[in-house]
């Protein structure tokens, strides 16, 4: 049977370390932002409608650059079916699995906790019975199953909402206390997640971490080539994540 490290392998030939937080680097998402600004017009609104019911730290393991390789195994492991669809889905259960058991305790760390007790994934709006990513992650991933917990339930306007951000999109069970780690798969505004984040603070959560598989960007979207030209200056490691590259800059 293949080990995590082989099955994760190929994807260090596309995945793209996202560029730490700077000038026209947004501190959120590591998106691209205005050069006068912090955050990216998407994580200023998200910060704005939700306040202090935004995550913690939001860590995307890569950029998704669309129609490149990475972004479509992001589709692909939830829209095919049979051997091809576990093959993907196979392959991104040890990336997330790879990096977590690497970086787990930078995200704790960078959240000022001990530790992130709890781990859930960010719910489907879209009528899926049972998305792939709970599947991953609270069957697959071996440094996530024992902690996983069915905690964010859609309402039933999330769809009515469309990508905002809002602290009615979701309601959770009670995590009074607990440091969750949020799991989403693909990060465009992110204010899904961010929404999934105020519904765990709300729920009594003391701290709310999001890792995200791939940080989709679109090349021909304004200043958007020149960010993604320079973070391919860095040659992907698994040694390193965007919190360590923040610490050695």
């Amino acid at each position: 049977m293949a080990t995590v490290a082989e099955l994760s392998a190929r994807y260090a030939n596309f995945l793209v370390h996202p560029l730490v937080p700077g000038p026209a680097v947004c501190r959120v998402c590591k998106g691209p932002a205005k050069p006068e600004y912090s955050t990216c017009w998407p994580c200023h609104e998200a910060r704005r409608i939700l306040e202090a019911g935004v995550a913690d730290a939001v860590i995307p393991v890569s950029l998704a650059l669309k129609r490149e390789q990475y972004a479509n195994e992001l589709w692909r492991y939830k829209n095919t079916a049979g051997p091809q669809q576990e093959y993907f889905r196979t392959g991104l259960a040890a990336v997330l699995w790879r990096f977590l058991e690497r970086h787990e305790r930078c995200i704790a760390e960078h959240c000022s906790v001990p530790g992130l007790t709890t781990v859930t994934v960010v719910p489907t709006t879209s009528g899926r019975v049972d998305h792939p990513l709970r599947t991953i992650v609270a069957s697959t991933v071996g440094v996530t199953r024992d902690r996983y917990r069915d905690l964010l339930t859609a309402t039933p306007n999330a769809t009515e909402l469309g990508r905002t951000a809002s602290s009615s999109r979701y309601t959770s069970s009670p995590v009074r206390g607990e440091n969750v780690l949020l799991i989403d798969d693909t990060w465009t505004t992110g204010h899904h997640a961010q929404s999934a984040a105020s519904a765990l603070k709300a729920a009594g959560a003391n701290s709310v971490a999001i890792v995200v598989l791939g940080r989709h960007l679109n090349t021909e979207y304004g200043d958007t080539a020149t960010h993604v030209k320079q973070a391919r200056l860095r040659r992907f490691s698994w040694e390193t994540c965007v919190l360590c590259n923040q610490n050695t800059v």
